[in-house]
């Protein structure tokens, strides 16, 4: 199964050195291994040099003595500049690759989590800066940790090798101390990945709690809970902090060891030069060559930081992968057949919540939806709508499960609006074609007039222009609701499903919803608690204590009666 392949198991994390990322850090070996030969050669150039300085005039042979060599040095220095800037896009560019693609990948598994529980427990704003936290511990990892791998141990091993050919001596100095301390800092792994547990595990409950307050400072001003919130968000940012130091000292210590281990390096490659009675040029190209080695020692004792830190973000961007998607047909199914909007449920049911039913209306029926809060008026719409499978039963349109249908079919013979449907930032043009970007002109006036937006536009000087706040902020709930239907019709739907849709709306803009009604051509089905929308519908479906009872709507009613009575 790919890694993107979401609703059919569980999607794993994409591979690091995957696809075109091994290239990259192929290509980040090369630049090792092209610093590691600058290294040596840099070694053996700076001791000729030495040699040339120190030697009397003319007895060094060659044109241009001391500073032709110089030259070289120059020129190495320009070489080995431009690997290092190399390296440092191959690792950007490796660390984005790899969080790109994973970020797919999560967001593909977010969007295809079932309506019901989506969310559930947790904060929304907290769970997208939880998720931003993750990738960068990711991008750090791959950038600065496995780029420098890549290219600090081909390096260091060209040192080593200059040290060789130096002296045998400098080289297991060097070697000892070099092994010694990333050993140290490689054991701190476990008391790394614990402080960076818990440092997270904080942060995520300080995040939740200020986007969702601040999200709803009404809610926290009306029952006068300023002083209490701000006491809670103390309380939590006291404990952040706490794991914050704690993890620090995690932190602080292993950068102190690679710190100590650079320098303890450089001091192992002196005290050896000087015990083994090196002359002038050898110690000048060990002191080159322990220079150049510092930047890397540093960087790698630093590795098992980056590591520990991808470690507890991959448990948890792995549990989010693991939740349960829909379970929806594949893209090669085959489509809704054609029809006018006829409805069934074949022994549709929800555990806890509605017995197995089975009832059906004809293309082109109104029906109401009422019931007590709680019975399941919008988890029976959102079965109906394909958004969520029942526990049991299948339901039908126009005779076909909607469930092994195509899915782009199903969402073109279904509209949709109510409040878990909520405007998206950006314009009211942007909003209306969200249903079907590629929707011509004349669908998209279609669903202009048959909404009642046409009327709307034109109070607004930059009509579909207008912005468009998150969840439609700034607007009246019946500019909201208009936006929403002509978004809904925009597909030129068969089955319309309008979740309370006239709630909270004037007389006016429920008499909106009242014209989108009467001029559907197919089948509507409208929750609702108003006398009005009952007395429009051909049937009503009476939800309460699990069960679905079919009544005869007002409307059904009196045309029986005056049938009866022309009879």
């Amino acid at each position: 199964m790919s890694a993107a392949d979401p609703g059919r198991g569980v999607p794993q994390v994409p591979g690091l050195l995957t696809g075109r990322r091994r290239w990259i850090f192929a290509a980040l070996v090369a630049v090792g291994l092209g610093l590691a030969v600058a290294a040596v050669l840099w070694s053996v150039l700076v001791a000729r040099v030495i040699t040339a300085l120190s030697a009397p005039a003319g007895a060094v042979p060659g044109a241009g003595g001391p500073l032709g060599g110089v030259q070289w040095l120059v020129a190495l220095a320009v070489v080995s500049g431009v690997l290092l800037y190399t390296e440092k896009v191959l690792a950007e560019r490796l660390g984005q690759a790899w969080v790109s693609e994973v970020r797919t990948v999560l967001f593909r598994r977010v969007t295809d989590a079932p309506s019901r529980g989506t969310g559930r427990g947790r904060s929304t704003g907290g769970t997208s800066l939880r998720m931003m936290g993750d990738l960068s511990a990711l991008r750090r990892w791959a950038s600065l940790g496995l780029a420098k791998l890549a290219v600090a141990v081909p390096l260091l091993v060209g040192c080593l090798v200059a040290f060789a050919v130096i002296a045998p001596v400098l080289a297991l100095a060097a070697a000892a101390v070099m092994g010694a301390g990333l050993a140290t800092a490689a054991a701190l792994s476990p008391w790394l990945r614990s402080a960076n547990r818990a440092a997270r595990r904080r942060q995520a409950r300080v995040a939740s709690h200020v986007v969702e307050r601040v999200g709803n400072t009404q809610v926290v001003q009306a029952f006068g809970r300023e002083r209490g919130e701000r006491r809670v968000l103390a309380r939590r940012g006291r404990r952040l902090a706490e794991a914050s130091v704690r993890r620090a000292r995690a932190v602080g210590t292993v950068r102190a060891i690679a710190e100590s281990t650079a320098l303890l390096t450089t001091a192992a490659v002196l005290i050896a030069t000087a015990a083994s009675g090196a002359g002038p040029a050898q110690a000048a190209a060990a002191i080159a060559v322990v220079g150049i080695m510092a930047t890397p020692v540093r960087e790698l004792a630093r590795v098992a930081e980056y590591r520990s830190a991808c470690s507890v973000s991959l448990e948890q961007i792995r549990a989010e992968l693991a939740r349960p998607g829909r379970n929806g047909a594949a893209s090669g199914a085959p489509a809704l057949p054609d029809g006018g909007g006829a409805l069934e449920l074949r022994g549709v049911a929800f555990t806890g919540l509605l017995t197995p039913t089975t009832v059906g209306v004809p293309a082109g029926a109104v029906v109401a939806v009422v019931g007590p809060n709680g019975s399941g008026k919008s988890t029976l719409l959102a079965a109906v709508s394909g958004l969520v499978g029942p526990d049991e039963g299948e339901v039908l349109l126009d005779g076909a499960d909607i469930a092994r249908a195509r899915p782009a079919s199903v969402r073109a013979a279904i509209g949709s609006v109510g409040p878990h449907l909520p405007l998206l930032r950006g314009t009211i043009g942007e909003n209306v074609r969200y249903a079907d970007p590629k929707a011509d002109g004349m669908r998209l006036n279609e669903a202009v007039h048959a909404s009642g937006l046409a009327e709307l536009i034109a109070e607004l000087p930059l009509g579909l222009r207008t912005p468009v706040r998150e969840n439609g902020a700034g607007l009246s709930a019946g500019q909201q609701q208009r936006i929403a239907l002509a978004r809904a019709l925009l597909t030129r739907p068969r089955l319309l499903l309008l979740d309370e849709a006239d709630a909270h709306l004037d007389p006016a803009a429920a008499a909106v919803v009242d014209r989108v009604i009467a001029g559907f051509d197919g089948t509507v089905v409208v929750v609702t608690h108003r006398p009005e929308r009952l007395a429009a519908a051909d049937v009503v479906w009476r939800l309460g204590n699990g069960v679905l009872r079919v009544e005869e709507a007002p409307r059904a009613a009196e045309a029986a009666a005056r049938t009866r009575l022309e009879a």
